[in-house]
């Protein structure tokens, strides 16, 4: 019993094969969309840390996450499961405080409901980092991000079953006047299995960079590929009363065109004329298809 090992519970990174690393990396790029987002609602340059990630079971995130939060729930299609974004309440309330000239650090009441303009605020700046989030990931998949609802109640969210298994990433937000404000991104493991490209520590430039000596040689190749190549005299048409009365001798009445078709596979690629060349039959291109 001398391999002991301290296991928190909720917590299951050994259980899912997940590149945190990985995921770590996105959210420092995600940190670069959404810093000029939150620098046009507060009127300075915030700093932003990214927190590693970790997996947590939905149910115990729920059980310890504060009743009062903003939560905004999306849909970003087409990867599977829900998206879950929660930002502090005092983070919405300190926006809305600098938007009508306050100082923005004011403590506020406890609450159990967003004003509507606190409403706005939260609309305006989940939707712009779930948009942000899309356009990082959409460099693999092409991603749509849709809103699925609101709300303020961890408790009364219908986000994902008790034992389903989530990736968070935390974000912290320091802009300044000690203001510390904190946003979470819970992402359900079984999406992130879509995106194992992006997770695997390659950015999209090095995904996108074509390699020249592995095109050049691909391409020699594709080239040294043989493909049957066939053309069609003619294609009489018999009835079936015709077809079974054939016997040998009859005469089948066919018309040649003009032009005859070159048909690679199941596709005509050229137009051209039967003669020939060197004592063997030949087929003269008169046309591209």
């Amino acid at each position: 019993m001398d391999n002991v090992q301290s296991y928190q519970f909720g917590r299951s990174e050994q259980q899912v094969p997940v590149n945190l690393s990985g995921v770590d990396r996105l959210g420092e790029r995600l940190v670069r969309h959404v810093r000029p987002i939150l620098e046009s609602m507060l009127g300075t340059k915030p700093e932003i840390v990214v927190q590693p990630a970790e997996t947590v079971n939905y149910d115990l995130w729920a059980a310890m996450a504060p009743n009062f939060s903003a939560l905004s729930t999306y849909r970003l299609h087409p990867l599977k499961g829900a998206m879950l974004l929660r930002v502090d309440p005092a983070m919405i309330s300190g926006i809305v405080e600098r938007f009508y000239g306050g100082s923005g650090n004011r403590p506020g009441a406890a609450r159990i409901e967003f004003t509507p303009s606190e409403n706005r605020v939260i609309g305006r700046l989940s939707d712009a980092i779930m948009q942000a989030l899309a356009r990082l990931w959409g460099d693999i998949l092409p991603l749509e991000a849709h809103l699925i609802g609101r709300e303020h109640d961890p408790q009364a969210l219908t986000f994902a079953d008790a034992t389903d298994q989530l990736l968070m990433q935390g974000f912290t937000i320091d802009a300044g006047r000690n203001e510390n404000w904190t946003i979470e991104l819970l992402i359900p493991l079984v999406a992130l299995r879509q995106l194992e490209p992006l997770l695997a520590g390659n950015t999209a430039e090095d995904v996108r960079k074509s390699d020249p000596l592995w095109q050049s040689r691909i391409a020699q190749q594709m080239g040294a590929i043989r493909l049957p190549a066939k053309s069609v005299l003619a294609r009489p048409n018999l009835t079936l009363t015709e077809l079974l009365s054939l016997k040998p001798g009859d005469v089948i009445p066919v018309n040649i065109a003009r032009y005859l078709p070159l048909i690679v596979g199941d596709r005509v690629i050229a137009q051209g004329t039967i003669g020939e060349q060197n004592g063997h039959a030949a087929f003269m291109i008169e046309k591209m298809s």
